[in-house]
């Protein structure tokens, strides 16, 4: 009987969870950090290594999100950079 019982609630609790998604047991789900729109248009520096136009691209997309603190820290990481490694100009730190 005990047997039964046990294996009557394991076949519950795993249909259960198998049913119930994520939210409905862990509660609503929490927003992302950046809450982000798609950006198209990035039009970046030429001539300039990829690594270093991923931080003008992370600009871009800062900015066209409306993302004012993160834009301000972006911008001043790649002007830093720019000094140190005579990149060019950056449109969206601008």
């Amino acid at each position: 009987m005990k047997k039964r019982n046990l294996l009557f609630l394991s076949i519950f609790a795993i249909f259960s969870i198998t049913v119930l998604s994520c939210e409905d047991l862990f509660g609503e789900e929490e927003d992302s950090a950046v809450d982000s729109i798609v950006c198209t248009g990035y039009n970046g520096p030429s001539n300039i290594d990829k690594q270093y136009d991923y931080q003008c691209q992370a600009a871009y997309a800062y900015k066209c999100n409306g993302e004012t603190e993160a834009l301000r820290k972006q911008c001043a990481y790649y002007k830093q950079l720019q000094q140190q490694l005579n990149l060019p100009d950056c449109n969206y730190c601008n």
